[in-house]
C-alpha cells in the first residue's frame, strides 16, 4: 500500500512539475516564432525523421516477435506476431499505461491463436525486459563515449553496466530456461537471443532519437551523442509520469535542456515529432486493428 501511494505521489509530482515548467516556458514564447520554426524544418529532414520512425517501430515490433516465440514457440504465425507487436506498441505509446493497455491488446490478438492469459502476461514481461535492456544498452554506450553532458564521470557507470550485461549473458548462457518469482514462472531468452535484443534495443533507440534529432536545427541540436541522453532521459520521465505517451513530462524535460532563446525551435520540433512518431503509427495501428476486428466478426459466424 505504501509503495502504491509513493508511486502515485511521484507521478503527481512529475505531472505538476511538468505543467509548471511548460506554462513557464511557453508563456515566454511567441507562437509566430514556433510557426516559423515549423516552416523552416527542411523537407528532407522530415523524410529522414519518418524513415527513423519506421526503423524504431520495426525494432519495437521485433521485441514482441522474440517474446512470443520464447513463451509459445511455433504456436503463433509470424504475421500475427508482427501485427500484435506493432499495433500494441503504437497504441500503448499514445494511450500510456503500458501494463494495462499492452496486456489487453496483446491478449485480444494472441488469444485468437490459442495463447492463454498467463502466457500473454509472460510475453508482456519479456517485452518489458527487452525494452529496459534497450534503454540500458543505449545509456551504456552514451556513457562510454563520454558525451559532454556526462562531464567526465560517465565512463565508470558505463563500465558498471557492461559488467552487468556480461553477468546477465553468462547467466542466460547457463542451464537457465525459466525464471521463477514466487508462484509466477516465465521462460527466459537464450544468451544469443538476449544479445540480439540488446543490439535491436540500441538500433531502436537510435531510430527513435534520430526521429526527434532530425527535426531540430543543426545549431540547436548539437551532436547526436550529446542529444541522445537528453532524449532518453525525457522518455524515461515520460514513462514514469504515466501520462498518455508521456505527454507534458517529455516536452518539459526536453525544453528544459535548452536555453530560452532556442525553445521556440525545440517546441516546433517536438510538435512535428509528436505527429510523425506518435500520431502516424497510432493512425496506422488503429486502422489495422479496426480491420482485424471487422474481419473477426465476418469470419466468426462461419
Amino acid at each position: 500500500m505504501a509503495t502504491r501511494v509513493a508511486k502515485y505521489l511521484l507521478t503527481a509530482a512529475i505531472v505538476a512539475g511538468a505543467a509548471f515548467l511548460l506554462h513557464r516556458y511557453i508563456a515566454r514564447m511567441a507562437w509566430q516564432d514556433v510557426r516559423e520554426a515549423l516552416d523552416r524544418i527542411p523537407r528532407w529532414h522530415v523524410i529522414g525523421s519518418i524513415a527513423a520512425t519506421m526503423l524504431s517501430w520495426t525494432c519495437l515490433t521485433a521485441y514482441d516477435v522474440f517474446a512470443v516465440e520464447t513463451v509459445v514457440p511455433g504456436k503463433v504465425p509470424m504475421r500475427m506476431k508482427i501485427f500484435s507487436g506493432f499495433t500494441t506498441h503504437a497504441i500503448c505509446n499514445a494511450l500510456g499505461f503500458h501494463a494495462i493497455t499492452g496486456t489487453a491488446l496483446r491478449y485480444r490478438v494472441l488469444s485468437t491463436q490459442g495463447v492463454g492469459a498467463a502466457d500473454v502476461a509472460r510475453v508482456v514481461g519479456l517485452v518489458g525486459f527487452a525494452v529496459a535492456m534497450g534503454f540500458a544498452s543505449v545509456t551504456c554506450l552514451a556513457l562510454m563515449v563520454e558525451p559532454s553532458i556526462a562531464r567526465g564521470w560517465g565512463r565508470w557507470p558505463g563500465i558498471a553496466l557492461v559488467v552487468l550485461f556480461v553477468v546477465l549473458l553468462r547467466w542466460l548462457a547457463g542451464k537457465h530456461d525459466e525464471l521463477k518469482v514466487w508462484k509466477f514462472s516465465t521462460p527466459v531468452p537464450s544468451a544469443r537471443s538476449a544479445g540480439a535484443q540488446m543490439v535491436i534495443g540500441v538500433v531502436e533507440m537510435i531510430g527513435a532519437t534520430g526521429a526527434m534529432y532530425l527535426l531540430l536545427p543543426v545549431d540547436v541540436a548539437g551532436s547526436f551523442l550529446d542529444f541522445a541522453p537528453i532524449y532518453v532521459g525525457a522518455i524515461l520521465v515520460g514513462i514514469v509520469s504515466n501520462t498518455p505517451g508521456g505527454i507534458g513530462a517529455f516536452e518539459a524535460l526536453t525544453l528544459a535542456a535548452f536555453p530560452q532563446e532556442q525553445r521556440a525551435q525545440v517546441l516546433a520540433a517536438l510538435l512535428a515529432y509528436r505527429v510523425i512518431y506518435g500520431l502516424g503509427p497510432l493512425a496506422v495501428a488503429s486502422l489495422a486493428l479496426g480491420a482485424f476486428e471487422v474481419r473477426r466478426r465476418i469470419v466468426a459466424p462461419a
